[in-house]
């Protein structure tokens, strides 16, 4: 049985956020508007929180994006995405 695009896209964001909060962050997954996303945040500093989107690549496979189109990775290279999304949210300790 196939997914439909958007349960899939869902099934992305919602796999992406568990590893996250295993990492610490708070997530939340938003799936009204017509282009659903995960929220992220550092759960130290909320103010430092972004949007992930999840859509295909110009090769139809699945990546996770930014909100500013700018891609993260691929959801089968979950690890490096966390890591990238991590350190966008790093608090800086005396700043």
């Amino acid at each position: 049985m196939t997914m439909e695009p958007r349960e899939t896209m869902l099934a992305h964001l919602e796999r992406l956020g568990n590893v996250l909060k295993q990492r610490g962050f708070t997530t939340e997954l938003v799936i009204k508007p017509a282009k659903p996303y995960l929220q992220v945040a550092n759960a130290d500093t909320p103010t430092l929180n972004e949007r992930v989107v999840c859509h295909r690549d110009s090769d139809t496979s699945w990546a996770y994006w930014w909100p500013w189109k700018q891609p993260i990775g691929s959801v089968d290279d979950i690890e490096s995405v966390v890591d990238k999304i991590a350190a966008v949210l790093k608090s800086v300790e005396g700043a």
